[in-house]
């Protein structure tokens, strides 16, 4: 088997119905490959400049859960009980954004899973990510009718990652809630949004950023509905020592790298008959003397990403944005990092922010940070690309991870009709058109009509009567016509009904809306007795 088939990813697919979920390994026993996970991080002896693979994620988990507790209990209180080191870490993580609730199930898979583990479970905040639009999709209008409404969270702005994004306009933001529940109350009376929302606007009150605001209200959230887990900002435990480290190496060994990055791409696009130039990623560039990583660089000043760029003169590490970004690193002729280490850090304190870019976030997480991760679908598939990566790159056999979603759709009640409902009735226009015999009423004149129609259908004409033949047909269907006006008014009457009810039910049978529009007495407990029936 090809190293990129991962069997737990291969044929993953969204579950269709609603109520559907999706966990891959099952969970029965989940013990046992949570334990091999541990044991097989333990083994890792990969170096870094002098340190092993395992012995720098011991430190990293360590500073992972304290950094964590430190976080989460800005708005959350938290037990005073010390930190096992021992015990597993299991991890999500996502954009700090309001989600639909099939990402939104990984969360409370995370905290049953930790707890029958009895492990730490954490979840990263992807706030090295760009924010996009921020507004969601809010269906309204009435059942037969519906529509769909933008409602915006903030002023719109460029786009830069969520580390960076305050609130812009602090009174459209406060009034979010009221303005969401407002668009869906035609279908949904009491959205969860209302609830969850004065938590958002109190983090923004207390300095908290826009993402920041979001998460914290969906933490409080989680925690009242029993859930136990524990939240912190990836650009956090990016300043912390080991991610540092882990990053010098892979900008000092940026060549190395890149040629396995590209050579594993090429390889999961082939196998996955994938001909995008930018899918999943784009490949690493090399240009002159200089490496593109697969990490971010931005300023304070200049917030935007930009793809970082290292050249390799000796003892020391150029890093550019091809721009106007450049900065040098000084390393070490005996292969110590303190010194790089120390001025990452202070250019931090200047501004300067490197982060790690969607592949390179999940490696740090697994290797370093966590001892099994959750994916979504989409996740799941391009971590066997990374799978790939860590295979070559470190030698060593990556963790297995958890594939984890739902499909939840809004408690409404929606038209049961589907797209070859509509082809149905197309193929029944046509056949009046073509087909006129199979469905005129039987009357002497259209007996008549059908019968002269079978002989020159069926008759063997001469090449020279052919033409004629095609002409007694048109000028037969044509005088059929008439006897299914009606039939054929009714169809596009049925037709036209079809459509909108298909429209609608595109509107209404989405998965993909923001947990937060939901009824909280529905979802509570469609996602709870989801984990339950699942084997949690």
């Amino acid at each position: 088997m090809s190293e990129l088939a991962m069997p737990q990813s291969l044929r993953l697919r969204a579950p269709k119905e609603d109520g559907q979920a999706l966990l891959v390994p099952p969970l029965a026993d989940e013990a046992s490959w949570v334990q091999q996970n541990v044991a097989l991080r333990r083994s890792y002896d990969y170096d870094i400049h002098g340190c092993s693979l395992a012995e720098m994620a011991e430190e990293a988990r360590h500073t992972l859960l304290q950094t964590a507790r430190h976080y989460t209990s800005r708005y959350l209180e938290l037990p005073a009980t010390p930190i096992d080191d021992d015990a597993p870490v299991i991890l999500v993580g996502h954009q700090p954004e309001l989600v639909h609730t099939g990402v939104w199930f990984k969360n409370f898979v995370l905290s049953q899973l930790a707890k029958r583990s009895s492990a730490h479970a954490v979840h990263i905040l992807c706030d090295n990510d760009a924010v996009g639009q921020a507004s969601i999709p809010v269906p309204g209008g009435l059942l037969d009718t519906p529509h769909i409404t933008s409602v915006g969270l903030d002023r719109p702005t460029a786009a830069v990652a969520y580390q960076q994004r305050s609130v812009i306009d602090a009174e459209q933001f406060r009034s979010f809630g009221d303005r969401v529940a407002a668009a869906i109350r035609p279908l949904i009376p009491a959205p969860l949004i209302q609830k969850m929302w004065p938590w958002a606007v109190e983090a923004m009150e207390h300095g908290e950023n826009l993402g920041q605001s979001i998460a914290q209200a969906r933490h409080r959230l989680e925690a009242e509905w029993g859930l136990s887990t524990l939240e912190v900002p990836l650009g956090q435990l990016c300043c912390h020592s080991p991610a540092r480290r882990l990053t010098l190496h892979l900008l000092d060994h940026a060549e190395r790298f890149r040629t396995i990055h590209n050579e594993s791409l090429a390889d999961f696009r082939t196998y996955n008959r994938i001909r995008s130039h930018t899918h999943p990623v784009p490949a690493l560039t090399k240009s002159d003397s200089l490496t593109e990583v697969p990490f971010w660089i931005w300023t304070q000043a200049a917030p935007t990403r930009r793809p970082l760029f290292v050249r390799r003169p000796a003892d020391q590490l150029h890093l550019t944005d091809r721009a106007s970004l450049h900065v040098s690193l000084d390393l070490d002729p005996d292969g110590e990092l303190q010194v790089a280490e120390s001025q990452l850090n202070e250019m931090e304190t200047r501004g300067i922010s490197i982060r790690p870019r969607a592949l390179i976030t999940t490696l740090m997480a697994r290797l370093l940070w966590g001892d099994v991760f959750i994916h979504g679908i989409g996740g799941a598939k391009y971590d066997e690309l990374t799978d790939a990566i860590v295979r070559r790159f470190f030698a060593i056999q990556p963790p297995a991870y958890l594939v984890a979603t739902l499909t939840a759709m809004l408690p409404l009640a929606r038209p049961a009709v589907r797209p070859e409902d509509v082809r149905r009735i197309d193929q029944l226009v046509r056949q009046l058109r073509y087909h006129h015999e199979s469905h005129v009423p039987i009357t002497p004149e259209t007996d008549h009509l059908i019968e002269q129609k079978r002989f020159w259908t069926r008759t063997d004409i001469r090449a020279e009567k052919r033409r004629q033949r095609h002409h007694e047909i048109e000028r037969i269907n044509l005088a059929l016509q008439p006897f299914l006006a009606k039939r054929r008014q009714q169809l596009f009457q049925e037709r036209a009904q079809l459509r909108a009810m298909l429209k609608s039910a595109s509107i209404l049978n989405s998965r993909e809306y923001a947990f937060c529009l939901f009824p909280e007495s529905f979802l509570r407990q469609r996602l709870l007795d989801s984990v339950t029936v699942h084997g949690m």
